[in-house]
């Protein structure tokens, strides 16, 4: 008698141009359909025999592209990982593609749950005058309040300077590189944080999520 899955598999794809507008919802129906399709004999989600039970990583938003989109597939046997991304590879697509395949203990927390911060690159037409000088002002703010507006109306006060861990700018290759933490309630937005470092909106011509990060004991960010 089968009690529970026997295996689980930790997916890392990569969000393409062609998907960065697709919501997450989207992206997590499009993601179980491959799991479902791919060969691999899945464990059920709950209540639902033909869906396989996958756990997901935190959302991204639309208009983003990402390297770093991570899905938790449960197997009903022990499965290499070799033999997992060889099933899944051959449904890569213009909108997602297989990064890695990597078996994780049944039991392992969650992908939320142990995720701590994410970076960002973000490449467009930032204000006149924007530098690493101005990088360097924000960074070195005790606080920097706004208000962020839901898309309900809802307004929520929130500090944009304490989620910001790191940052950089490459004028040249007008780049600006983020590294946020992630706490529910108080996440800001990579283009957020932009806006107010350059104290202008710029015109972001593409936005990736590059990789997630965990908090070691030691405070120190290691690759997830």
């Amino acid at each position: 008698m089968n009690e529970g899955p026997k295996s689980r598999i930790r997916l890392k794809f990569a969000r393409l141009a062609a998907a960065k507008d697709l919501s997450h919802l989207d992206q997590i129906k499009i993601l179980r359909g491959r799991a479902a399709a791919c060969g691999l004999k899945f464990w059920p989600a709950s209540g639902k025999a033909l869906s396989p039970k996958m756990a997901f990583g935190p959302a991204v938003s639309v208009g983003h592209e990402s390297l770093c989109e991570y899905a938790d597939l449960y197997l009903e046997e022990f499965a290499r990982e070799e033999a997992a991304a060889e099933a899944l590879r051959p449904l890569d697509d213009e909108r997602f593609r297989l990064l890695s395949a990597r078996r994780i203990p049944v039991f392992f927390p969650s992908i939320e749950a142990a995720v701590n911060a994410a970076e960002f690159f973000l490449e467009g037409e930032f204000p006149a005058g924007f530098s690493d000088a101005a990088v360097d002002a924000f960074m070195a703010l005790k606080t920097c309040p706004f208000e962020k507006v839901k898309p309900s109306g809802e307004r929520k006060q929130l500090d944009a300077r304490i989620p910001v861990l790191s940052a950089s700018f490459d004028a040249q290759s007008a780049l600006l590189k983020l590294t946020l933490r992630l706490a529910p309630g108080k996440n800001v937005k990579p283009e957020t944080a932009a806006a107010l470092m350059a104290g202008g909106e710029p015109v972001f011509m593409r936005i990736t999520r590059k990789e997630l990060y965990w908090l070691d004991s030691a405070g120190k960010l290691e690759v997830f």
